[in-house]
């Protein structure tokens, strides 16, 4: 989380967030910052540096560096994230980059002491170097020259590489002013557990004026979660309908399978025997939906016996996605996806019975399909007497249990459900400022423990940053989740994690040795 070799005189230094919880996100972030000061009416300037990677060993998604231009070192709580900004270097995309590189623009903000205020960021897409899009990651020996420089119509991004110097341009600046109308300040900005060394720094001004930032020029991203709104281009209906009742054998093949979920209609039945499937990504749209009298099912022949297996999955997609409504889900097993186990998009679907292990992100997922509607949130399902445990992402921070966050609507259930051992929350309610609230989710006799890591290793003697029982919340958005007769204990941060959301309802819940419990 902190520079080497770099000579802080005349540099002054501000800490945005709490020490370990640096942070680059969709919706907020925390930093740390190494600044000077100008005044954008009458100055503009030039600075430049190398930064060489050197240490990586707590970097996650959420990690980044570079060459920064903030609106206001403003900071009374040590938590205050919502500051406009110009970032050059290195980040994670909201369009699905790892680790682009390039300009990234946060604007919307007003308030001059970078206090909450909901829905004002503007998250805009981001700026990339071109012949850079193929480095997706961040790696220890990385090494870049950047400039950042202000002229009398804007910023200039500029990245120097032994192929030669690519720029990226904006228009005006003013946007950086609207939070602290006298000053920009400019400097290096470093977030997540990573070190970077940084050498050859030149700053200087020069006799400038303030440009203008256009109307439209900064836009307003809204991320897609957890795949590409076209992944699934194409994949509709296929003409035929199937038996009202087809069982079917791991011997069919994946494609088999594929067609016959493609092919369901209301009243339907699917029965998969015993024995593992390999294949996926598994995906039902809309136009296979069943109806609330008569659903399509789909289930085990013996509970817990047919297991769905995505390690033959490529790319990073969930192991099932199911954007139909009134389906049920019946005894099922979802493992090994490099994504969730099972996405829920639709509504009035039943997953009952079904076990999610070894997936590399959340293991059940309730979550609206990327770029859909509010209207179209999924709304009225029910997740019954299951099991999500050992879900795991590349960087160990970000798996969970269960979820229900981003964007879902009304009337979502979980009952008697158990998560444990997943590397991030058991259950995961998060909430994002630049999306809105989240309509409230009803949990009855629900269970969490030892969520923060996996079975087998030993139980870390502190705190972590993740492995929440029961997150209830994200970026100070008040939603009335109800959580009766839940328990959760053992787990590596908090059981029940508020996580800045104010209203959640406890009903005869209970926690005990959980790690953190301020």
């Amino acid at each position: 989380m902190s520079p080497t070799n770099l000579n802080t005189q005349g540099w002054s230094s501000a800490t945005f967030g709490k020490s370990g919880w640096f942070k680059l996100a969709d919706g907020l972030d925390s930093f740390l910052f190494y600044y000077r000061k100008i005044d954008p009416r009458i100055e503009n300037f030039v600075f430049n540096a190398t930064l060489e990677v050197t240490d990586i060993s707590g970097i996650d998604f959420q990690t980044g560096y570079g060459l920064m231009a903030v609106d206001t070192v403003a900071c009374p709580l040590s938590n205050n994230r919502y500051r406009n900004h110009a970032l050059l270097g290195r980040f994670r995309t909201p369009e699905g980059f790892n680790f682009g590189l390039g300009l990234r623009i946060v604007g919307g903000y007003t308030n001059p002491e970078a206090a909450f205020q909901p829905r004002r960021r503007r998250l805009d897409p981001s700026r990339l170097f071109k012949n850079q899009c193929s480095m997706d990651e961040i790696r220890k020996g990385d090494r870049h020259h950047f400039q950042l420089a202000k002229t009398d119509q804007g910023l200039e991004a500029s990245l120097t590489t032994d192929a030669g110097t690519e720029n990226i341009r904006f228009a005006g600046c003013d946007f950086l002013i609207k939070q602290d109308d006298s000053s920009i300040y400019v400097g290096f900005a470093i977030a997540g557990d990573i070190k970077i060394d940084i050498t050859d720094i030149h700053f200087e001004t020069s006799p400038g004026k303030l440009s203008h930032t256009p109307k439209r020029a900064i836009g307003h991203y809204i991320p897609d979660y957890p795949f590409s709104r076209t992944s699934f281009n194409g994949t509709e209906r296929l003409p035929g309908r199937l038996p009202r009742t087809v069982r079917m054998t791991p011997a069919d093949g994946p494609e088999k399978l594929a067609s016959a979920l493609l092919r369901a209609h209301s009243g339907c039945e699917i029965v998969l025997a015993d024995g593992i499937y390999s294949g996926g990504p598994y995906y039902i749209p809309k136009t296979c939906s069943g109806s609330q009298s008569h659903p399509v099912i789909l289930r085990a022949e013996h509970p817990g016996k047919a297991i769905l297996d995505g390690s033959a999955i490529n790319s990073r997609l969930p192991l099932m996605v199911l954007q139909a409504d009134c389906w049920l889900l019946d005894g099922l097993v979802f493992r090994n996806a490099s994504s969730s186990g099972l996405m829920l998009c639709g509504s009035r679907n039943i997953v009952r019975q079904c076990e999610a292990y070894g997936n590399g992100d959340t293991g059940i997922l309730i979550c609206s399909y990327p770029g859909s509607s509010k209207k179209d949130w999924p709304a009225h399902n029910t997740i019954d007497t299951c099991i999500s445990h050992d879900n795991c992402d590349i960087m160990r921070r970000n798996a969970d249990g269960f979820g229900a966050k981003f964007s879902i609507g009304e009337g979502n259930v979980f009952q008697s459900c158990k998560a444990y051992n997943n590397i991030d929350d058991g259950f995961d309610l998060y909430t994002k400022d630049i999306i809105g609230p989240i309509s409230p989710v009803r949990f009855k006799d629900c269970e969490a423990w030892n969520n923060g890591w996996l079975s087998g290793e030993k139980k870390p003697k502190e705190a972590k940053r993740s492995g929440s029982g029961f997150k209830l919340g994200g970026e100070k958005l008040k939603v009335s989740h109800v959580l009766e007769k839940c328990s959760a204990h053992h787990n590596a941060k908090r059981g029940f994690d508020k996580n800045s959301n104010t209203a959640p309802i406890l009903k005869e819940c209970r926690e005990w040795d959980n790690l953190r419990t301020s």
